[in-house]
This record gives structure tokens, sequence and C-alpha cells, in this order.
């Protein structure tokens, strides 16, 4: 029988709303090692973007233009949310026949271009989902030489992503569109103890394992307080480092960012997510 699930080749990127694209695209290349390779402006949302690698998985720091004009629909976001992580997106075949199909699954559609569109949270278990058919512009990963580990040597000691991390008050939901609707693949399904006692269900969607994760108590706790603010879903981005000591120095030392393991859903340590314009990065070893 054929699987009638729409196939994801990738996640193309995650989405760093901030409300200072010069500082953010700043703060990428010299914590993280990022490498830009594209900027732009997209008129009808009067937003401005850098598209950058950290090793094999792209970022993109966007931020409204003119933040007060309420009118369009990335500042209105930027202002509910602040600046946080918005999104990541994943690639699909044709973009036109993914937002029908998505349309009939039950799930609510927005910004809706014909070439990528967002799935909204109340569809996904409470991620904000961009999805594509193009290419970015310029992007590496599509020339046919591409090298995942185009970061390397850099201080920060950062060989590549190991999960995108999100928090949800609706696993089943969070498992249904994701294994379902989409051809994503659990990994694992078990218990977890960080930061707080939960179940944490991990998902190959394309190329990339995302990690879901619902706290016992849903209004209580680190995740708990993470779920009662505006929010998009996406609670950090978990980094593979090959040097530990060689990172704290970078992060710390050099750089004077704040490091902490308070709400740490790794084993690992975190740089203040205040000091990295509203974004948790965590790093692990191993």
């Amino acid at each position: 029988m054929k699987d009638a699930r729409i196939p994801v080749s990738r996640v193309i990127h995650t989405i760093h709303a901030t409300t200072d694209i010069y500082k953010c695209r700043l703060l990428y290349q010299d914590a993280l090692g990022g490498l830009v390779f594209a900027e732009n402006y997209f008129p009808a949302e009067d937003r401005d973007a850098a598209l950058l690698y950290v090793n094999d998985h792209m970022v993109e720091p966007m931020a409204p233009r003119s933040p007060d004009d309420l009118s369009k629909p990335f500042a209105r976001m930027t202002a509910r949310i602040g600046q946080a992580f918005h999104s990541f997106e994943i690639k699909v075949p044709d973009g036109k026949a993914a937002s029908a199909a998505f349309r009939e699954a039950g799930c609510t559609v927005a910004s809706d271009y014909g070439v990528f569109f967002f799935v909204k949270p109340e569809s996904t278990g409470g991620v904000l989902l961009e999805v594509c058919e193009l290419a970015m512009p310029n992007d590496p990963y599509d020339r046919g030489n591409w090298n995942p580990m185009v970061g390397a040597g850099h201080a920060c000691a950062v060989t590549g992503l190991d999960h995108i991390a999100c928090v949800t008050a609706d696993i089943g939901a969070a498992l249904h569109f994701f294994t379902e609707v989409i051809d994503g693949e659990v990994l694992e399904d078990g218990r977890t103890e960080l930061p707080q006692a939960g179940r944490r269900v991990l998902i190959r969607v394309g190329d990339t394992r995302v990690a879901f994760i619902q706290p016992d108590e849903i209004r209580a706790g680190p995740l708990g307080a993470f779920l009662a603010k505006e929010q998009n879903g996406i609670y950090a981005l978990v980094w593979k480092l090959a040097d530990e000591e060689k990172a704290r120095t970078h992060f710390a030392e050099k750089l004077k960012l704040r490091l902490t393991r308070d709400g740490c859903i790794s084993r690992g340590f975190a740089i203040d997510p205040d000091d990295f314009l509203g974004a948790r990065h965590e790093f692990v070893t191993g």
C-alpha cells in the first residue's frame, strides 16, 4: 500500500526571531562559527533575514524592518513571542500538494505563498512549522559538493546539531502530526528527568532528530514556565561538542557569555538565553 504521508527530505533551517538582525547574525558568527551564505529582504512581510550554517544545521536570524507596523505578520509574531526561536522548516517535493494535504488532514495553514507556507502550532502539538519546496538562495547544500563540517576548527568546538528540542503540552498531537501526517520515524520513547519529570519522544524528521518533551506537571518547573509564556514550541537547539573545555573557554572567557545548567533538557550546559537574544543553545559531548 502506498504511504499517504507527506514525505520530508530534510529540515532546512531553524528561524531565530530577533529585533536586531545585525547583532544576531554576528552572534552566530562569533559564538558558533556560523558561516553566512545569503541575506535578503522579503517585502510581503517587511522583514530582513540572514541564512547561515553552524556546521550541518542552517539557522535563519530574522527581524521585522518596521517592528511597530503590526499589519505585517512577522512583526505581529515578534511582538507576541519576543526574541526566541520562531519555527523550523521542512522540505517537501510539492508545496501546493502538501498544503492541500495538510488542510485535508484538518491542519491550520497560514501565510500560504504556494511554494512555502506555515502550519500553525495547534495542528502540530505546539510547534510552528514552515513547509517549503524550494531550495534556499545560494545554499551550499545544493551545490553537489556539500561538506557538513563547514565550521570545523572554530573555537566553539561544535561539530554539528544533535537535535531540535521542543516542549509540548500535547505529545499525542505531536506524534500524530510528525509520524502520521508527515513521514517521521520514532527513534526513542521514554522518560526523562531533565530538567523535570516527563515523557520524551525522539523522532527523525527528514535528516534531523527532533525531540518532543511533555512534562508531567505542565504548570510547574522550567518547562511549565516555558509553556505558560507566548512561544512557538522550540525550547532549544542542542549541539554536539568535540571539546567541552575549549567551548567553555571560548564562550565564557573570550565572549563573556554566561553559561548555565539551569533548565537544560540535556546533560550538557547552555548559554544563558538572555545572552543569545532569547534563544537557548545547549551543548553536549560524546
